[in-house]
């Protein structure tokens, strides 16, 4: 059976431009009388190239295992991000980048398939979409965490390094550090139901959503282990109330942020 991948193009846009052209680059550039704009489409240029080069890896290695009938590529470039209105602070520990900003505007455009939105994020978009299908029929390809509070198979393209039994670094015959995709996983409806109670207790300090001071991830864990839904439910009130006494307008303000329905 054939899948669709829905792919997360945002973090694979982060990985092609970063380090695409070095500052010393840029200058050498402008020092032999090059525009800037002839530079900046370069910069642009180097940035698809190398997007172009990574995304087939990650198509290739999926392919090695399962048929894929299409993929769609999904990005945020919402100017009206809905949830920047409940919470103004929402990832304000990012820093805008220009490079990235232009690489995901002219993907948007030339890519077949590319899908982006006014109000919603990437991560949105494609849980809007692996509605459409039935569980089997598509495959989510990602590194974000939160997209896995999706049912379904995943791909994390995510490279790891790999370490040797004494803990040191593989390094191959050239030189450089071996490294592995995360690769498939896959997600049932219990586990994606645990990861958002879990990111409900923990918050998620990549997107500045704060969670309640002093529960981590294994704490987490513990906390809803062998609970039904209910009494996961019941567990994150009590944590909740613990901490404030405005805690049903945390609690909803919160799944609003983490959560994608």
């Amino acid at each position: 059976m054939s899948k669709v991948i829905l792919f997360d193009a945002d973090s694979l846009i982060y990985q092609a431009i970063y380090k695409v052209v070095t500052f010393g680059e840029i200058r050498a550039l402008l020092q032999k009388g090059e525009s800037r704009y002839a530079i900046e489409l370069e910069i642009l240029q180097r940035g698809y190239d190398r997007f172009e080069k990574m995304y087939f890896d990650i198509h290739n290695e999926i392919e090695e295992t399962i048929q894929i009938s299409e993929t769609k590529y999904f990005f945020t470039d919402c100017k009206k991000n809905f949830r920047k209105e409940i919470e103004p602070n929402y990832k304000a520990n990012r820093k805008r980048n220009k490079w990235v900003s232009d690489l995901r505007k002219y993907l948007i455009d030339y890519l077949p398939n590319s899908f982006a939105s006014n109000e919603y994020e990437a991560d949105d978009l494609i849980y809007f979409n692996s509605q459409l299908y039935d569980v089997d029929d598509y495959i989510i390809c990602s590194i974000d965490k939160d997209l896995k509070q999706i049912e379904g198979l995943h791909f994390d393209y995510y490279q790891m390094k790999l370490k040797d039994e004494n803990g040191q670094y593989i390094i191959d015959e050239f030189g450089k550090e071996v490294k592995k995709r995360k690769g498939f996983i896959q997600i049932s409806k219990e586990q994606a139901e645990n990861l958002v109670f879990e990111m409900m207790l923990t918050g998620d300090v990549s997107d500045n959503i704060k969670g309640i001071y002093g529960i981590g991830k294994v704490k987490a864990t513990k906390l809803l282990l062998n609970r039904s839904k209910w009494g996961k439910f019941r567990v994150l009130c009590e944590e909740y109330k613990k901490e404030s006494d405005d805690w049903k307008n945390r609690i909803k303000i919160n799944a609003q942020l983490l959560m994608f329905n």
